[in-house]
């Protein structure tokens, strides 16, 4: 772990709100969230089986109940959005209000960031010790998932400064952060990088997505380590604005 973060300073913020889950329902809904796609999700949501607030307190409960202890945790997440849970619940109120309205897949879908990509509720550190109180405005990515309902659940560890002023380092290690573990198996199986925490949180079934950043393999490695799908944009069809840079020619 790292010797420079206390995780009890990354799980204060909700750590009431998210334990709140009873064991029971969470128990019942892990089927219905689990290995499940977004359309499947909203179509849940809409019938009434689940509510946004409820979708994004299992994913907070199973990263409170995971990351926490020695024994289990993957040191994915770097930070916890203290408002996400509010995010969510006016996600529902939105669907009581106007329940027939064209929404955007992405809307009331927990998603968690790279730890490079800049917001405004979060600290932006790169993993660095250099960047630990970094505080900017929301990049550009981050005012698109918002603009279209996405709730922002949290930032996760990376392959510090995305892997680009270390040689020689291992993938998924950073100063903040420490190392990235595998879900599929700990100790025993690198997670890729430079975007770690982005395939493992995935994996580990941390939220319904995640965004990540490659200069060079760093959305494909993780995918590939983690088994979960990974789509690469072509550079520059994506704004970078506000995302830790490497390369004007090769980041998106």
């Amino acid at each position: 772990q790292s010797r420079v973060t206390d995780k009890n300073d990354i799980f204060r913020p909700l750590y009431a709100e998210a334990l709140s889950l009873d064991p029971a329902r969470y128990r019942e809904v892990r089927g219905l969230i689990l290995g499940r796609s977004i359309p499947e999700i909203q179509e849940q949501i809409l019938g009434g089986t689940l509510t946004y607030e409820e979708l994004t307190r299992f994913f907070l409960y199973r990263i409170y109940t995971y990351e926490l202890p020695h024994a289990t945790t993957l040191n994915t997440v770097l930070a916890i959005n203290p408002n996400a849970l509010e995010e969510a619940r006016k996600k529902d109120e939105v669907l009581r209000l106007v329940p027939d309205a064209e929404r955007h897949p992405v809307f009331g879908m927990p998603v968690l960031l790279k730890d490079n990509i800049d917001t405004e509720s979060m600290p932006t550190t790169a993993g660095a010790v250099a960047l630990q109180e970094n505080r900017t405005e929301d990049a550009f990515i981050v005012n698109q998932l918002q603009m279209n309902g996405a709730v922002i659940l949290g930032k996760v560890n990376l392959s510090e400064w995305a892997y680009y002023f270390c040689d020689g380092c291992p993938v998924g290690y950073s100063a903040l952060g420490g190392q990235t573990l595998n879900p599929y198996g700990r100790r025993q199986f690198e997670t890729g990088g430079s975007s770690s925490g982005s395939g493992t949180a995935v994996a580990a079934g941390y939220a319904m997505g995640a965004v990540g950043t490659e200069t060079s393999g760093s959305i494909l490695s993780p995918s590939g380590q983690n088994s979960v799908v990974g789509l690469k944009p072509t550079v520059s069809l994506l704004s970078r604005t506000g995302i830790v840079p490497i390369s004007s020619t090769l980041d998106t």
